[in-house]
């Protein structure tokens, strides 16, 4: 099919979010040399345009007529929200169809062998809302409407980058939505950013959390793209996982940890596992029995997380306290981690960044923010 000028009030093709062959072939539709979409390539992912004016190794007449049948479209930011406490930015963004996704800049200190140097994380959505319903998570209580595209989900990056002090180094597919439910999309838009004529993110700076789809899981590790797995774990008791994570119903554990095996034997990457403590639900002597057998049997690191707290939702319905013995959540959290590192296990606890505005772990929910004022973009 032949791209010619779109009609008045038609949609534009957007050429965000198209791989480099997809561009070449575009070209040919619309009559060019296919080399041109190589060019274009870099102009959209390297130095992230917003159109055409800037593309010099294009003729006048060439950049007019792409500007009447295709765009660079990003979604469009309502509001940026700076935490005041660690320096986290949340973005509320709108899609074309109205509806709305958050995305989290996470500025962090690198260990100190790296000269102390910042490094800047986008935590992006790939859904808008998530049919999953974690009870500890804002997002479950949005419901599902939809799967982002390639040009959404990648844009979010692009957008963060504006707001960054210096380059953005990491990427993790931790928002909104469950990725693996998205996968193609997620696979695609990893190719583009670790793709060197792009903005060329090493691979093992990017982590995709899943609450664990088990035949996804299985998919995705024979895709040759590269990144770190993270599973949204809580739990190794199946009672109470479900409890948590009505997934586990469908996927338990008996379902779920071959399949992060076998993800394991084929990419050879210790797989990351989440935890969020909860007291006397899942912080027992078992529980660390239980973790530590499953350490024997998968090389792992555990990544434990305080649960924030939902505001308005009272969605865990459990009567079990967050904050354990009277303690401060860190201290219990600490405690916690000691009994795990006191077995070999590799053991990280998550900061808490964003909490302040409602842009940590759990409270992604695409609501309008309640100050509006946006920090100054970087240029």
């Amino acid at each position: 099919m032949t791209h010619s000028a779109a009609p008045q009030g038609e949609k534009k093709t957007n050429l965000l979010g198209m791989t480099e062959e997809e561009l070449r072939k575009f070209f040919e539709e619309i009559g060019e040399a296919p080399y041109r979409g190589k060019q274009i390539f870099s102009w959209i992912y390297k130095k992230q345009i917003s159109d055409f004016t800037p593309v010099t190794g294009f003729t006048k007449e060439l950049r007019a007529r792409l500007s009447e049948v295709a765009g660079i479209g990003y979604p469009e930011v309502v509001s940026a929200e700076e935490s005041p406490t660690d320096g986290t930015t949340k973005l509320l963004l709108q899609l074309e169809d109205g509806n709305k996704i958050e995305t989290v800049l996470i500025p962090r200190e690198k260990s100190p062998d790296d000269e102390g140097s910042l490094r800047e994380t986008v935590c992006v959505s790939t859904q808008v809302g998530c049919p999953l319903d974690c009870k500890f998570c804002a997002t479950g209580a949005m419901k599902f409407t939809r799967n982002l595209t390639a040009a959404e989900v990648i844009g979010q990056v692009f957008i963060a980058q504006r707001y960054a002090r210096k380059r953005v180094t990491n990427v993790v597919f931790m928002g909104m939505g469950e990725p693996l439910l998205n996968h193609e999309t997620v696979s695609k838009v990893i190719r583009l950013l670790t793709d060197d004529s792009s903005v060329n993110i090493r691979a093992r700076g990017i982590t995709v959390s899943t609450a664990g789809i088990a035949e996804k899981l299985t998919l995705i590790a024979k895709d040759p793209v590269k990144f770190r797995l993270a599973i949204s774990l809580h739990s190794l008791d199946d009672e109470v996982r479900s409890l948590l994570m009505p997934i586990n119903r469908k996927y338990s554990l008996a379902q779920l940890l071959p399949a992060v095996r076998e993800f394991y034997m084929l990419r050879r990457d210790r797989i990351t596992f989440e935890y969020i403590l909860f007291d006397g639900l899942n912080d027992t002597n078992a529980d660390v029995a239980r973790l530590t057998k499953l350490s024997r049997d998968i090389p792992l690191k555990i990544n434990l997380l305080r649960y924030h707290p939902l505001d308005h939702l009272s969605r865990l319905g459990l009567e079990v306290d967050p904050v354990a013995h009277n303690l401060r959540p860190s201290a219990r959290i600490e405690e916690f981690a000691d009994r795990l590192r006191s077995n070999g296990i590799t053991v990280f606890v998550r900061s808490n960044s964003g909490e302040d505005i409602d842009g940590a772990c759990g409270q992604l929910a695409a609501k309008n923010a309640r100050r509006t004022r946006k920090p100054k973009v970087n240029t």
